[in-house]
């Protein structure tokens, strides 16, 4: 068991005894208090920004002097490259990859000077995750004001618009971020929209990205799922409403998706022409709606009334400003 897992354990058994050792006269502690403190728990000695591997870090904790060349750095057992002294009394590295872990971890950082140990502290290594767009995927990732950062991987085939999505949790304002290099500077995706829930379409070129999601504030840490899309999403859950000439297949929090044979086009294709397919997120999600041109018991939607149901405010959809319509 990691350091990460033990903490958030902690913070539920001192959260459990915070209620029940609460009396009507309140003169017990407030549960909540053991929740401000432990959200701001500290994680390591060193707690970088970035953190990530291929990302670039600087040490501002002695006065680093010499060359670059006087100085070796591990961490986790893995050497750090790119170092540099900027002629500040700082140490700029770039972070190592570490294998075998998926999670925030706190590990050993060992530095030498000309062979000589100089500096032994701990520091937080940030794994990258890689997202599927429009899959299912099975992270629930945390992020405290102790541990502020959390950091995902995309990987698109072509330009166009890309919908984020971060959901489940609760009392926590996540920010998020992304970079177009380890060693490059981030662009914001949204900042300090909701509460609880967080989404934003952003027009993306073709490349790889690193997406980062930022505890900003807040009580309770923050264990978050992700969706992540540039259109149609894989259904963990469907809703075939053909008596309205619509189909829902939700990705939000499930894991597996249902296949192709049990999702809306599987379901309707054979029957029903499809005129339109809407994505768009919510509070718990990605889903997306299928227009039909006719249906059971409804006239239908021709590939213009679908798509002003989809953008427009006023027609019935939800968040419209963030969706994304395909047609057929």
């Amino acid at each position: 068991m990691n350091l990460n897992r033990k903490t958030w354990i902690y913070i539920l058994l001192f959260y459990t005894i915070g209620l029940v050792g609460c009396s009507k006269d309140n003169n017990s502690t407030d549960p909540l208090m053991y929740l401000v403190v432990l959200n701001s728990l500290p994680v390591a000695d060193i707690v970088f920004e970035k953190g990530f591997p291929g990302s670039d870090n600087t040490l501002t904790t002695n006065n680093f002097t010499g060359v670059a060349g006087d100085y070796t750095i591990t961490i986790g057992g893995q050497s750090a490259t790119g170092i540099n002294l900027p002629g500040d009394g700082s140490l700029e590295f770039i972070m190592p990859t570490i294998s075998g872990i998926t999670e925030n971890t706190t590990l050993p950082m060992v530095i030498t000077k000309n062979g000589n140990p100089f500096l032994s502290k701990t520091v937080r290594y940030r794994p990258i995750i890689d997202i599927t767009l429009g899959a299912p995927n099975s992270y629930g990732r945390l992020v405290s004001a102790a541990d502020q950062n959390s950091y995902l991987r995309i990987t698109l085939g072509s330009t166009g618009d890309v919908l984020f999505n971060i959901f489940g949790y609760l009392g926590a304002n996540l920010n998020l971020y992304y970079y177009s290099s380890p060693t490059g500077s981030k662009t914001t995706i949204v900042e300090n929209e909701k509460v609880g829930a967080q989404f934003k379409k952003t027009n993306l070129t073709s490349g790889t990205y690193i997406i980062e999601v930022k505890y900003s504030s807040g009580v309770f840490p923050a264990s978050f799922r992700t969706n992540i899309a540039n259109g149609q999403i894989q259904a963990t859950f469907v809703s075939n409403q053909m008596d309205y000439a619509r189909c829902y297949d939700t990705l939000a929090g499930g894991t597996v998706y249902v296949g192709a044979s049990n999702d809306c086009n599987g379901l309707n294709g054979g029957t029903f022409t499809r005129s339109g397919r809407c994505t768009y997120p919510t509070d718990g999600g990605i889903t997306t709606r299928s227009y039909y041109t006719s249906g059971t018991g409804f006239g239908g939607f021709d590939p213009w009334y679908a798509e002003t149901t989809c953008t427009q405010p006023g027609y019935g959809s939800y968040n419209e400003y963030e969706a994304i319509y395909e047609f057929n």
